[in-house]
């Protein structure tokens, strides 16, 4: 039997790089001289449609980046999640569980130099993330030109740049599909009346998907 089960698989690049673009800050793992996490964000970049080269940069003095030029990694974009009860479900016989998505990419870090390949990095992950804050109030979206006369340059040399070349790109959905339409029908009802907005997205989410 093969891990993730086939309907839990999403083959459709799209789909993986919308989620990548809505929750661009991930789990960047390396197991050179131990395994280590780090959440940060990274933004895509795209050839034919699908992800190519992640792009990213960390402290300089965490760990991670000692021996990172060449190293495999795996970076983990999690999307929304939710608990779902036993209760919530036609047949409450069987325990509760997780509803969720996510993109799960592997590749090879390779190390960037250069500030100006830095100052690009900067404003793309502006570009990306701040429109997802609009509501909070009309502002530009902040890029490297708006800050203060040598901030940039002061900086530079107190981060890691990299990219990783992506070698495999896999996305997992979990909305509860191994079980009847009743059930799933009922769980997204529940999920619709709670509060937290990750259990109203993946109720959404079961709902499209009936």
């Amino acid at each position: 039997m093969s891990y993730p089960p086939s309907p839990r698989r999403v083959t459709d690049a799209a789909e993986a790089l919308g989620l990548m673009g809505e929750h661009p800050f991930a789990h960047f793992f390396t197991s050179h001289g131990g395994p280590r996490v780090t959440r940060i964000p990274f933004v895509t970049d795209c050839e034919d449609g699908r992800p190519a080269r992640l792009r990213a940069h960390l402290n300089a003095e965490n760990p991670q980046c000692r021996g990172l030029d060449g190293a495999s990694v795996l970076v983990a974009f999690s999307g929304c999640s939710t608990y779902v009860s036993p209760h919530w479900r036609a047949d409450t016989t069987r325990g509760g569980t997780y509803d969720y998505e996510e993109v799960v990419v592997r590749g090879t870090a390779r190390l960037v130099e250069g500030i100006d390949a830095f100052r690009a990095m900067i404003d793309d992950l502006s570009s990306l993330i701040e429109p997802q804050y609009a509501e909070v109030g009309e502002y530009p979206v902040w890029q490297t030109s708006m800050a203060a006369p040598g901030y940039i340059e002061r900086l530079f040399p107190h981060i890691t740049q990299f990219v990783v070349e992506v070698e495999g790109v896999e996305m997992i959905s979990k909305l509860h599909q191994h079980f009847p339409s009743e059930d799933r029908r009922s769980v997204a009802d529940h999920l619709s009346r709670c509060h937290r907005d990750d259990a109203r997205a993946i109720a959404e989410k079961i709902r499209r998907s009936l």
